[in-house]
């Protein structure tokens, strides 16, 4: 067999390879969703605490008048932003260098005593954000039932696509490590992680 057509030449451009791994890397998340889960609410506790928003009264009656629905929509698109605010200062302003900062984090506790790693760090920075979307997303779903689609609802949906993008970076890591440190470095080295690859 012509090595051009080898295992290992499938791919030959890093758009081919960054695809090729976010395809595994869903896979993988879908093999080991639930473990992944446990991870959560085993350390944290906290996956199925109601959100400190969810106390807040849904508002989803279309017969009130422009100005109210408007009033209701500012309020919730201030709170997203705030919510969002948190999440950049988690981040300290680069989600990228975020998430290569926790990799490194989380290599450095591979060791002989501790091949597999230790993915507490990893974990608890996941539960933040997951609790930051889930705030974000009551509020697109309050939007949405007060004020329908438009771009009050496009503002706060972008909040929360841009903090799920950076979960997803994480739980790309946290699937290489349940896979195995040698297939998450390998990812690493050719650049194909899902943060090495979206941020540039």
């Amino acid at each position: 067999m012509p090595a051009s057509v080898g295992r290992h030449q499938k791919y030959h451009s890093l758009d081919e390879q960054c695809q090729a791994h976010a395809e595994s890397s869903a896979r993988s998340y879908t093999k080991h969703k639930s473990k992944i889960n446990k991870h959560r609410q085993w350390k944290y506790r906290v996956a199925h605490l109601p959100s400190k928003e969810s106390a807040a009264p849904m508002h989803q009656n279309m017969s009130q008048p422009k100005h109210v629905i408007k009033s209701l929509s500012k309020r919730l698109i201030e709170r997203a932003s705030a919510k969002n605010k948190k999440f950049l200062t988690l981040m300290d302003r680069s989600p990228h260098v975020y998430a290569d900062r926790l990799y490194h984090r989380f290599m450095v506790t591979v060791t002989r005593m501790k091949p597999g790693g230790d993915d507490d760090e990893i974990c608890q920075e996941l539960m933040k954000i997951g609790e930051l979307v889930k705030d974000v997303t009551m509020f697109e779903d309050r939007i949405l039932n007060a004020a329908g689609i438009g771009e009050d609802l496009a503002a706060v949906e972008h909040i929360r696509k841009g903090m799920q993008e950076v979960e997803r970076w994480l739980e790309d890591i946290l699937c290489g490590m349940l896979e195995g440190i040698n297939i998450l470095t390998k990812a690493y080295q050719d650049q194909t992680l899902l943060y090495q690859h979206v941020a540039k």
